[in-house]
């Protein structure tokens, strides 16, 4: 009943009239893409990835997942059904299916629906267009997705904010130059990642046990091989956090891995002045909106809220025993 599709395969070109046909309504707030962005999506090999997508033999409906050799974790990354197809059973029949084929292949006893997914998908901030956001963090809400997957068996674990902000304005507020006038004097400065002249970088990120940040900036080459600055707060000469990369994508979204501060240094406004000075410099260099997420009880929501960002969509992070 259903069929494992590869890269460049003649069934690939049916998921690809699938998600155009799907990507204009309402409830399926992800990005349009052309053909070869969605096999590389969905379909390339990737180290330490693996990557499962099924179609249904009727090319209305497919299921796709990946998975990490590092964490040994596995990911739903999308179920879609033609619009015409849904609530015939299509849908679940595939995610059923999908689940099967991972437990077999990647010895799985729990898949979850998550930022951790290696696989990427843009969605679009809803009421500006043009503006988009790289990943999507759980399931939408607001969807009926959601409802498909509790109807089958998966379970919410966690919430997560998308926020928004537009940033070509941006100005460090006053009172955040005082807080930093503040921390200057007691020896925190923000700089400039720089490993030959500042030390614990690779402790902290160990210590977060972030694998997306591991690999978003261990991974990142100095900007002197052609790599993005990372912004750090440090005190003689260690590192106590970080934010970054900077950059600034084609869409003029200014790029946000994260923010991290070690806990020896919090409570003093470090966070504060670090996402302030990370704000200004990629409006310096272009930026015209930021977006981010995060967990709905994570402290750090004060911070960008503080900033003027607003929450633009609500997520669920789910997962189900297999």
């Amino acid at each position: 009943m259903y069929t494992e599709v590869f890269q460049k395969s003649r069934v690939a070109g049916q998921i690809y009239d699938l998600w155009s046909e799907c990507a204009g309504e309402n409830d399926f707030p992800y990005k349009a893409l052309n053909s070869d962005e969605l096999e590389r999506l969905l379909l390339a090999a990737e180290p330490g990835i693996g990557k499962i997508t099924l179609l249904h033999e009727s090319g209305r409906a497919f299921a796709g997942g990946s998975y990490t050799e590092d964490e040994g974790r596995g990911f739903i990354t999308m179920v879609l059904t033609a619009a015409d197809a849904r609530r015939s059973g299509l849908g679940s029949e595939m995610l059923y299916a999908l689940e099967a084929e991972m437990k077999k292949r990647f010895h799985l006893k729990e898949i979850h629906i998550s930022y951790f997914d290696p696989v990427n998908l843009v969605w679009e901030i809803p009421g500006h267009p043009g503006c988009e956001h790289p990943n999507s963090p759980g399931v939408d809400i607001s969807s009926p997705a959601y409802e498909f997957f509790h109807a089958v068996g998966y379970r919410d674990y966690s919430r997560q904010n998308s926020y928004f902000r537009q940033i070509g304005d941006y100005e460090v507020p006053a009172s955040i130059r005082e807080i930093e006038a503040r921390l200057n004097a007691d020896g925190y400065f923000i700089r400039v990642y720089d490993p030959d002249t500042m030390e614990g970088m690779t402790d902290l990120i160990d210590h977060l046990g972030n694998s997306m940040w591991r690999r978003s900036i261990l991974g990142e080459p100095l900007p002197a091989d052609g790599g993005r600055p990372i912004l750090v707060p440090v005190k003689n000469g260690r590192v106590l956090g970080f934010a970054g990369p900077l950059d600034v994508e084609v869409s003029g979204r200014g790029f946000f891995s994260g923010i991290a501060v070690d806990p020896s240094a919090r409570g003093r406004g470090v966070a504060k002045v670090l996402f302030s000075a990370l704000c200004a410099n990629l409006r310096a260099i272009g930026a015209g909106y930021m977006t981010l997420f995060t967990g709905e009880d994570n402290p750090a929501r004060r911070i960008y809220e503080a900033a003027g960002f607003t929450i633009v969509k609500s997520w669920a992070d789910m997962k189900k025993e297999v």
